[in-house]
This record gives structure tokens, C-alpha cells and sequence, in this order.
């Protein structure tokens, strides 16, 4: 544990930041995903599970930062974060399963306010995919403005939530597990509760890993650790629909 609380602190210094600030993202929403991971067979009979995120679900190489590697930020390998342990899980009772990837910083959380936003834009594949489990784990990069409420936008983030929800589920057949983020967005948060419970969703806590130093790795994302309880918290709330599961 002592290594983990000095990598951490290395990279809050690093960062400009206090060591004791675990809630600073310093990690712009720039260059975050190389592509999305696609891999979709229709023949398959198992359990469709779609990961939509940030960074955490997936940041491709950016080296002007230092980060070389194209999986989950912070895990220090790809079977290490929180998508890969799960999808472990998955296909342990679910060899037939398939997942996928759809990361969003830019296209959600960097957008949603603007005039021409729209679901159709960026999402078509994903709804293609027509997934039986979807987790919905990004808020990171919205702009704090919007917070203050100082952010000129044409919805609510919540509205955007929904919005996006709904379409990848237009059928409202799919498991969707709503997540609070890794960083405190109290806003964003009740708004994210909000739409979980007018469709009836999972809302999943995670406040408890905000202020848990252990959790945190480079870039104050989640290292090891943190990606290990990520992955047990969904798992937790998906297990029994995956291992029921018959199409």
C-alpha cells in the first residue's frame, strides 16, 4: 500500500496538484480513444454487454501526457482494468458472450450541450449491437461550468443520459446499470439518479472509492486496486442476468 499512496503522490506533484487531492481529473478529454473496441458476431447466442465510458473504459496512446498504453486508464495492464476483469467474469458462466466498447468523452461528455447534438451522430453501431447489459460509467469530462450552472447548453446532461440510453435500448429489453463517476460531481450524480429511476435502471454507488487512496494510480484514475472494485461493484449488480441469460 505504501508504494501505491507514493505513485500516487509522484503523480499529483507531477500534475501540479496537492497529494491529498484525489478528486483532480488532469487528464484533458483529448485524444482519449484511439477507436472503439467493436467486435460483434450475430450468430453468437450469449449475453451482449456494452462498457460506456471515459477514459477509465478506455484511453488510447497519448505519450504527450506519458501514457503509451490503450486500455483503461490507470491499470497497469489491459487484463487489469475494469472492463477486461469483467469481461473474465462474463464469459467464465458466459462463454459465448461478447463485449463491447463505446467511449464517450468527446461525444457525450464534451458535447451534449451543443445545439446539434444528437444520438445518431455517433451511436448507430452501438445500437446495432443491441446490447443485453449496458453500463453507463462517464461524467468526468463535462465541463465543471455546467456544474455552476455557467455553461450555456441546449439540455441537461441528464437529458443527454437519457437520450443516450434510450437509444442504445430502444426496446427497454436491456439491463442498465447507471453509475456515479470516480470523481465527486454532485450535480451530475442526481441527475444520472434521476434518469435510473424514471426507467426503472440500476444506479450504482461509488462514492465510497472517492476519498479510498489505494484506489487511485496515475492521473488520479483508478490503479489495480481501483479497477479491481469497479469491476466487482458491476459485476455484483449483473451477475445474476448473465448467468440467467438465454436468447
Amino acid at each position: 500500500m505504501k508504494q501505491i499512496v507514493l505513485a500516487l503522490m509522484a503523480t499529483a506533484a507531477a500534475a501540479g496538484m496537492k497529494a491529498e487531492d484525489l478528486q483532480a481529473n488532469p487528464v484533458p478529454a483529448i485524444g482519449q480513444n484511439a477507436q472503439n473496441q467493436t467486435v460483434f458476431d450475430a450468430t453468437k447466442k450469449g449475453p451482449r454487454v456494452l462498457f460506456v465510458g471515459n477514459s477509465i473504459t478506455l484511453h488510447g496512446p497519448r505519450p504527450q501526457i506519458g501514457w503509451t498504453n490503450n486500455w483503461g486508464m490507470a491499470a497497469s495492464a489491459r487484463d487489469r482494468d475494469y472492463v477486461h476483469l469483467l469481461q473474465k467474469k462474463i464469459v467464465s458462466v458466459q462463454p459465448d458472450a461478447q463485449c463491447c466498447l463505446l467511449q464517450v468523452a468527446g461525444t457525450v461528455e464534451r458535447a451534449f450541450h451543443l445545439p446539434d447534438w444528437a444520438c445518431e451522430k455517433h451511436f448507430a453501431w452501438a445500437r446495432e449491437f443491441k446490447p443485453d447489459v449496458i453500463v453507463l460509467f462517464f461524467g468526468a469530462n463535462v465541463p465543471q461550468a455546467y456544474d455552476a450552472g455557467k455553461l450555456p447548453t441546449a439540455r441537461s446532461f441528464g437529458d443527454a443520459v437519457d437520450a443516450l440510453r434510450t437509444y442504445l435500448d430502444p426496446e427497454g429489453k436491456a439491463l442498465v446499470l447507471v453509475s456515479q463517476g470516480f470523481y465527486k460531481r454532485p450535480r451530475l450524480d442526481a441527475e444520472k439518479e434521476a434518469v435510473a429511476k424514471r426507467h426503472g435502471d440500476v444506479f450504482v454507488r461509488m462514492e465510497d472509492l472517492w476519498d479510498m487512496k489505494e484506489a487511485h494510480g496515475r492521473y488520479n484514475h483508478p490503479g489495480d486496486l481501483g479497477m479491481q472494485l469497479i469491476a466487482d461493484r458491476f459485476w455484483s449488480k449483473m451477475a445474476d442476468r448473465i448467468r440467467a441469460f438465454k436468447r
